[in-house]
């Protein structure tokens, strides 16, 4: 009885993240105005870990964490980030369909003091060739992709301030990263106002 009320009352708070995410995806796609407020990185991540695990156990993906602590919050729309986030961690989990492997989420300060997402999986890795063409729309490496989800995630990333890219892996797979200023970063490079 007690695993059966876990069990829906996980159902029910998945089914409440992803509609949250459907609306503002509607809200990107009718061009509303974001929806920005503090928000701290790893707990999106953490979310979407719990949100996909199933899916990633369905192909034998296990997903892993290396979460910087005290990372500080950045000024973001978190639905929209979710989304990024979804993206890049399903395609990794498709990367690794055949296979199985690990996909692995990590968040730190970068050089420059700006935190940075990298997710990593041991796929199938990058096109050998225009890598970074992945990132424009309509172009796909998957039989039953429609091109637009890597466009999306960066148009996003953009709008935050950030930047998205991606690197081959040593070994196998590929790495996806995305930078984003801090909400301090934000206030001091905002324009000074006064008369």
């Amino acid at each position: 009885m007690e695993e059966a009320l876990a069990a829906t009352t996980r159902i029910v708070s998945d089914g409440g993240r992803a509609t949250d995410i459907i609306d503002r995806l509607r809200s990107l796609y009718k061009k509303a105005p974001p929806n920005r407020g503090l928000v701290a990185v790893n707990e999106i991540i953490c979310d979407m870990v719990m949100m996909l695990r199933d899916e990633a156990n369905r192909y034998a993906v296990s997903i892993r964490t290396d979460l910087s602590a005290d990372l500080p919050k950045i000024t973001a729309d978190r639905v929209q980030l979710q989304q990024v986030l979804m993206n890049l961690m399903l395609n990794s989990v498709e990367a690794m369909k055949e296979t199985g492997g690990v996909l692995a989420v990590k968040s730190q300060l970068d050089r420059d003091g700006r935190v940075l997402i990298s997710v990593s999986d041991t796929g199938v890795g990058l096109p050998t060739e225009n890598a970074d063409q992945i990132f424009n729309a309509f172009v796909t490496t998957k039989p039953q992709g429609s091109g637009m989800g890597l466009a999306i995630s960066r148009s996003i990333v953009e709008s935050h301030g950030g930047r998205l890219w991606a690197t081959p892996n040593d070994g196998r797979g590929a790495t996806f990263h995305f930078s984003l200023p801090t909400a301090a970063a934000e206030k001091l490079e905002a324009p000074a106002t006064g008369t």
